[in-house]
């Protein structure tokens, strides 16, 4: 067979198999809703500002869905979680540096990283409840800190789609803080949660996530329509 000719099958093979495989077809709840929360997270890094982070909470049929659109340094990310009423996940989808598609195959979690003939898939024998947490958006952690505001003493398994791995996830009982917005204080909760050896707080106050800090990585998120100066704990 010809160059030209191996070469244009391997296009045409190639094109079929993004086709195949680009996109959520069929997945309830990723279309209308009523949106019921917004907003948009600061992101730093190391102390500078590396981004935003702007999501929108919506009310289906069936449970929830958080949409974010984050823009990190030269990147932009596009993510979608579809949730049950109890905010366990159901369908996920990231766009960005990494691509990610997780679902409930037959009962089975199935977390599919990457594009075309470079997909990596991953099924997990984890059952609900269980946490997903995304490879690079942030907004999966807003239904942590949801089911944490149910279950203070939270213990699951969260799939972490960055490494494709499996960690236990513990919570603890929140305890009362005070973040300092200006002259004034903002009475808020601190809860701790542990992803493995991983320490993550997240802040809030009623069912609003505030913030949130990964002191181990430099990194901190904080709502900008609320804390416009940043993350600051009064002493």
């Amino acid at each position: 067979m010809d160059l030209w000719r191996i070469v244009l099958v391997g296009f045409v093979t190639l094109g079929l198999v993004l086709f195949l495989f680009s996109g959520p077809e069929g997945i309830p709840g990723l279309v209308g809703g009523v949106p019921i929360e917004e907003g948009t997270y600061v992101v730093e890094r190391g102390g500078q500002r590396a981004g935003e982070e702007a999501f929108t909470v919506w009310l289906l049929d069936s449970g929830f869905r958080i949409d974010s659109r984050a823009r990190i340094g030269n990147q932009n990310i596009l993510a979608s979680l579809v949730l049950d009423p109890s905010w366990n996940p159901l369908y996920y989808a990231e766009r960005g540096r990494t691509q990610v598609t997780f679902r409930i195959v037959d009962g089975t979690p199935t977390l599919r990283v990457g594009v075309g003939l470079f997909v990596r898939s991953t099924e997990f024998a984890a059952l609900p409840p269980f946490a997903l947490l995304g490879a690079e958006a942030v907004a999966p952690w807003f239904a942590v800190y949801r089911c944490l505001r149910t279950s203070p003493a939270l213990e699951r398994t969260a799939i972490v789609a960055g490494t494709r791995a499996m960690a236990p996830l513990v919570g603890f009982a929140p305890e009362g803080v005070e973040l300092v917005v200006g002259e004034r204080t903002l009475p808020a909760e601190r809860y701790l949660v542990r992803i493995g050896e991983r320490e993550v707080s997240l802040y809030g106050q009623g069912d609003l996530l505030l913030a949130l800090s990964v002191p181990s990585e430099g990194l901190v998120l904080y709502l900008k329509e609320i804390l416009p100066g940043g993350l600051h704990l009064s002493p």
